[in-house]
């Protein structure tokens, strides 16, 4: 088997090919759509990972720069055909971005076969209560049209950033879809500051159109990691719509300030469902991440110092907390950018902020820890028999990589070294084909691709809709799927492409929304 990005390459970008094989100085060859050979190249020694079990060779043909369609042989096995040219990734970007628009609710949606009235505009009971409230907007979340402040607020984030990553794209309005987010978060906020968790109906629907889920909506009880994400990403949201709508960015501070003050009078409550209520949880064993994020934001936006020092407290006391070795995935403290750990937001927005930049020696604490996880995932990157940083394929593991790329190339911002963007780009030459499977993870690209998403509106349309980021491989095998067609794969391989399989199948906004930002900043270095 041969492995490519199967969208392509820029003409100055780096260009590596897999192969399965045991062959050190195996010859590869690239030839165009005529049979003709342009270029080639030796395959590199073999390597091997627990996660994959096969020998994988590699090939640079990075030199290669002429615009045309190729495929790369080896022997008599061919890759997938895939283009080098400036542009290529055009269409791909703004799939990924209208995947947003065409998951709004609440709102007509103009999308082909994906268009539908407005749905979920009914009144949502209060948990707990016998009162209602009336919440329309935001996106559906996954593959399911739940919405949820946890996963909305790390999306937002990760758009937000790309925006200003690469602000002279003009084909598709992301601070306007962004903002339709923003506006359905202020509608969960209550009068006392705090933020319902999310808003749903009490259990999954079949796989229909979202018109046709009319089942009574609830709104959760409130928890510190909704209340300390909406102040978060509201409070970095008002700094960059400054500009755009000056009242707006005022609106978005009042609200994380009004968030910020019912943290600071309460203790921290953890949210796990009532037991009526069976949607995404979105639970979080520790919050201390989601109070820090909210207050670096906050600093950033009002230089009040108080909000500085109480961030760095908690990251002093996180960091001070050893790892229990009974417990080891609960690590107290890391630079990470899921929606299960957000403090990765915090010190990037610490180290964008040029009153901290001229603290040089918090400065350069926040900057250590960031490339101390750097180099560990480059140095996993590197030992990987296909690039990935990952080390186990657990559930969402394409969004992870998509985040983990974003701290790399976070690091390459503040070093200038080039071996932490290639590691970057090699996440996301993996999504796109360069992986054991030979399969682009993103609906309607590449050769290989989902065709049968656990995502709903797909379900009832009988079609992939574009432009959707697959969960990816998922050692747990938690779902009956998983179960029938995975047992004893390698880790890696552990996905199928079949609608029953959520735990490999499913997509999210948040999974999306980082791969968002790894192509924004990718295309744009190039």
């Amino acid at each position: 088997m041969v492995y490519v990005n199967q969208i392509g390459y820029e003409p100055d970008a780096s260009k590596f090919v897999y192969v399965q094989c045991s062959d050190s100085q195996k010859k590869f060859t690239l030839e165009d759509k005529n049979g003709n050979v342009v270029f080639s190249g030796t395959l590199s020694a073999p390597k091997e990972d627990d996660a994959n079990k096969i020998p994988v060779c590699c090939g640079d043909f990075s030199s290669y720069k002429t615009s045309g369609e190729y495929c790369v042989c080896v022997d008599n096995s061919k890759s997938a055909y895939f283009k080098i040219g400036s542009g290529i990734f055009n269409d791909f970007y703004h799939s990924i971005l209208n995947y947003f628009y065409l998951s709004r609710c609440g709102e007509q949606i103009e999308g082909g076969d994906f268009s539908h009235p407005a749905c979920h505009t009914t009144p949502a009971k209060i948990y707990g209560t016998e009162l209602t409230k009336t919440v329309i907007g935001g996106w559906h979340d996954a593959g399911d049209y739940g919405r949820y402040v946890v996963a909305g607020s790390k999306t937002v984030m990760d758009l937000l950033l790309a925006y200003e990553a690469n602000p002279s794209y003009k084909d598709f309005d992301i601070l306007e879809e962004v903002r339709f987010e923003l506006e359905w978060m202020l509608q969960m906020q209550r009068e006392d500051g705090a933020v319902y968790h999310k808003i749903s109906c009490w259990h999954f629907c079949a796989f229909i159109n979202p018109q046709n889920e009319t089942e009574e909506q609830v709104l959760a009880p409130v928890s510190t990691a909704a209340t300390a994400d909406f102040a978060g990403c509201l409070a970095y949201a008002s700094e960059v719509y400054k500009k755009s709508d000056s009242k707006f960015a005022q609106t978005l501070l009042t609200a994380a300030k009004k968030a910020q003050n019912y943290l600071d009078s309460h203790e921290d409550e953890l949210y796990t469902n009532p037991s009526e209520i069976t949607t995404g949880g979105y639970g979080d064993w520790n919050v201390k991440d989601e109070r820090y994020f909210a207050l670096c934001a906050l600093f950033n936006a009002t230089s009040e110092k108080f909000y500085l020092e109480q961030a760095l407290k908690i990251r002093a006391a996180q960091l001070a907390i050893e790892v229990n070795p009974a417990e080891p995935w609960k690590r107290p403290w890391g630079e990470m950018f899921g929606w299960g750990c957000v403090a990765g937001y915090g010190t990037e927005i610490l180290l964008k902020n040029a009153t901290i930049k001229e603290k040089k020696e918090l400065f350069e604490d926040l900057k250590g820890g960031i490339l101390a996880r750097a180099e560990e995932l480059k140095n996993a990157s590197k030992n990987a028999s296909f690039g990935s940083c990952l080390k186990k394929y657990f559930w969402g593991c394409n969004g992870h990589m998509a985040d983990e790329g974003h701290l790399l190339l976070l690091a390459y911002d503040l070093t200038g070294r080039k071996e932490f963007y290639e590691a970057a780009k090699k996440q996301f030459d993996y999504i796109l084909g360069c992986n054991q499977l030979d399969f682009c993870f993103v609906t309607g690209f590449g050769t290989n691709s989902p065709k049968n998403p656990h995502h709903r509106p797909s379900g009832a349309v009988g079609k992939p809709m574009p432009g959707m980021l697959a969960g990816g491989s998922c050692e747990g095998l938690y779902d009956h799927v998983a179960k029938e067609y995975l047992q004893g794969k390698p880790s890696a391989c552990c996905y199928i492409d079949m609608e029953g399989s959520y735990s490999t199948n499913e997509v999210a906004i948040y999974w999306n929304s980082p791969l968002v930002y790894l192509t924004a900043r990718v295309v744009e270095l190039l």
